[in-house]
């Protein structure tokens, strides 16, 4: 009679359960994790559970992530630093990034994915990359294009098939969509006569659209490419700003804000505005006047918020914190190497091949021997 062994107790918690702690770790750990189990890997790769996840890291109280571009130093320039803020002010790099090879031009950036070249005059070879995953897929631009002619590159999501689009704006001439998801490139409308030309780099991607700085003749505007029709549109801006005056753009809080010089330029502070979410909402509201400001409005670029400070980018390198209480710029400790770039860093899933048509099978012919003997 065979001896009987105690039932094991088997301890598990509900699929559910499980999907929405993973919604709460960090891609690297995500990626250790799609190996633990199959079902575990299915739920990770699972379009939702990424979207899901995007969605958190968009959300997120804390993001206090860069992507720094490495520059004058002994790093390679192909490399990229994930840079953290600490609280005390210390920029903390938690690990390097190497971009694939010969593309370390970065053009646009979205969702986590940054849109790469290996030079900006001709740009003939693309890369989409995300630095979180160390994907990335590859495609090449059809056109013959003057390099001495300007461009404006941008990249955002196809609301429709979930895929990315690239769009290149051509001045004065025309602009080209790339549809990932089709493998093609659209030349679009030509400007004609109106004078479209698109005066600020890079642009910004919030409201599932970018916008883009452009100048009809006598005043600016700002427009945005909109990926449902692929056709670039006029907002319209805040009514305090006069046809004639230079604004810029940046991306804080997820929204769209514009920002100029004070007074009509005399002294030396700066005026922000942020718009409402939805690229339908024209409701604008002021949301600071930074005074004080230690260089020209073309060497300030406002990155983020770290918690009630706004992070900001002076002289293309330099990082302060403003303090809006007490109205004072407050310097960072910075590590000997030295960062020329800063782009957004958003913790992402999202693999950049899964967005191109699979390439087609060819067809294997094999041949049956007869033997002659």
């Amino acid at each position: 009679m065979a001896a009987k062994h105690p039932k094991r107790s088997t301890s598990f918690l509900p699929l559910k359960i499980i999907e929405t702690i993973l919604l709460n770790l960090p891609v690297e750990s995500l990626l250790r994790f799609k190996t633990v189990s199959k079902s575990w890997n299915t739920m990770i790769s699972d379009p939702a559970f990424v979207e899901n996840h995007l969605h958190r890291s968009k959300t997120s109280s804390s993001r206090n992530l860069l992507l720094g571009k490495l520059g004058f130093s002994h790093y390679n320039s192909e490399d990229y630093s994930l840079v953290k803020i600490d609280k005390d002010r210390k920029l903390q790099t938690l690990q390097l990034s190497e971009c694939p090879p010969g593309s370390n031009v970065v053009l646009s950036y979205c969702d986590g994915v940054l849109l790469l070249t290996n030079d900006r005059q001709t740009c003939m070879d693309f890369v989409l990359w995300n630095p979180s995953t160390g994907t990335h897929a590859t495609f090449r631009f059809p056109y013959e294009v003057n390099p001495r002619s300007q461009k404006i590159y941008g990249l955002c999501h196809d609301p429709r098939t979930g895929g990315f689009k690239v769009v290149v704006v051509v001045c004065l001439n025309y602009f080209t969509v790339y549809s990932c998801k089709n493998n093609s490139w659209t030349r679009k409308k030509e400007f004609g006569d109106t004078s479209f030309l698109v005066v600020y780099d890079p642009h910004i991607f919030v409201d599932g659209v970018f916008y883009l700085l452009s100048m009809d003749p006598g005043r600016y505007l700002i427009t945005y490419f909109d990926p449902v029709d692929d056709e670039i549109k006029i907002l319209r801006k805040p009514e305090v700003f006069s046809d004639h005056l230079m604004i810029y753009m940046a991306d804080l809080r997820g929204r769209l804000s514009v920002y100029c010089n004070a007074n009509d330029g005399r002294g030396n502070a700066i005026r922000i505005w942020i718009k409402g979410e939805g690229v339908g909402n024209n409701y604008w509201e002021e949301l600071i006047t930074i005074e004080n400001v230690p260089t020209y409005i073309w060497f300030f670029k406002p990155l983020c918020f770290v918690e009630n400070k706004i992070l900001i980018q002076l002289y293309s390198r330099r990082l302060v914190l403003y303090n809006p209480s007490e109205k004072t710029f407050e310097k960072f400790d910075i590590e000997r190497y030295t960062v020329c770039q800063y782009f957004p860093y958003l913790d992402s899933l999202i693999d950049p091949g899964v967005f191109f048509p699979a390439p087609e099978k060819e067809e294997v012919v094999t041949e049956k021997l007869i033997s002659c003997s």
